[in-house]
């Protein structure tokens, strides 16, 4: 029989409900716009557009969590996209599984160069990862030389992989999706590096003081989310077939809004994987809704600067009010 504490700790928190909530009401109000968008091709599609950014979200809501932050991942993607199209182009017989371990390999690199700068050097994770996006972007326009590659020089064992759809509405990635959520969501929640985190975000000169293992911590968590935007980067050639030197190219604020949105604080310390997701979910919903009003592209952009305005000043006034709560509960406890 199932241990009902155990049964109370997977329950959401009430922010991912209410998330969940507006999510629900965010897809329902997009159908009406676009009764297309409920049915099993637009929910399909809302789960593949999503998946390259979910992604990316799982794997900088640990950074977020420890209060640093990663914008290199959109060039990273851009990067892991090209350079396994070239692969695949020079070598015919490549397989789905090749794609994925050069993919890991660049993202890995790139990963470990961030996690050294900011975990080693001590050095501001806004002001590297925002070189290091220039640098890998750079460095994606001079190896691309201005050469494309379409569906003709992708391995077909790949692109079937991306056309793959469970239960007739679940794709392949976005199954991926919901697996390295759970794995993750799980991890954070139940082993020390997990908890380890939490505490590095609520406090960062406090967890040096009680000797946590800061650097590692931190170094560990660029090296995820650099090697989850290179598996990205596969992503987003199994649901182009087509990519250039501009692939994904100045997406990373919308992942970061996705994450904020999805509760996690850029102040450190709180959220949960599971919310990034939502968020994603949400942002991508939202987009659709306004392609299908026919809003302009910069409109979409400044309504997802807006989103994530919104966002953080609602965890400032959950923070504020928590402290108060806090304040009059010690206030009490002293009379």
């Amino acid at each position: 029989m199932l241990n009902m504490n155990f049964l109370k700790k997977l329950r959401p928190s009430s922010r991912e409900s209410s998330l969940f909530i507006i999510l629900l009401v965010a897809v329902g109000g997009t159908g009406l716009i676009n009764p297309r968008f409920l049915t099993g091709d637009g929910t399909r599609d809302l789960l593949t557009s999503t998946s390259v950014v979910a992604l990316l979200a799982i794997g900088i809501a640990p950074i977020v969590v420890m209060r640093h932050i990663d914008l290199s991942i959109a060039s990273t993607v851009g990067l892991s996209a090209w350079t396994v199209a070239d692969f695949c182009a020079k070598n015919p017989s490549f397989t789905w599984v090749q794609c994925f371990v050069i993919g890991s390999v660049i993202g890995l690199a790139v990963g470990i160069v961030n996690g050294l700068l900011v975990a080693g050097l001590r050095l501001p994770s806004l002001v590297v990862t925002l070189g290091t996006l220039y640098i890998v972007r750079g460095l994606v326009y001079v190896v691309s030389n201005s050469v494309d590659y379409n569906a003709q020089e992708m391995p077909e064992s790949l692109l079937a992989l991306g056309q793959k759809v469970y239960f007739g509405l679940l794709p392949f990635t976005f199954l991926m999706v919901i697996i390295a959520m759970i794995l993750m969501a799980l991890f954070m929640k139940y082993t020390k590096s997990g908890r380890d985190a939490y505490a590095i975000g609520s406090n960062p000169p406090a967890a040096d003081l009680v000797g946590l293992k800061v650097f590692r911590r931190t170094f560990l968590a660029f090296v995820f989310s650099g090697v989850m935007s290179g598996i990205a980067g596969v992503f987003y050639l199994m649901r182009f077939a087509q990519v250039d030197s501009t692939a994904f190219y100045g997406q990373e604020l919308a992942v970061v809004a996705a994450v904020v949105i999805g509760g996690v604080t850029i102040m450190g310390g709180s959220g949960t994987v599971v919310g990034a997701v939502i968020g994603a979910l949400l942002v991508q919903t939202i987009q659709g809704g306004l392609a299908a009003l026919g809003v302009d592209a910069f409109w979409k952009a400044a309504i997802n600067g807006l989103l994530l305005i919104i966002a953080i000043y609602a965890d400032r006034v959950l923070a504020v009010r928590n402290e108060k709560q806090l304040l009059a509960q010690r206030i009490r406890e002293r009379i």
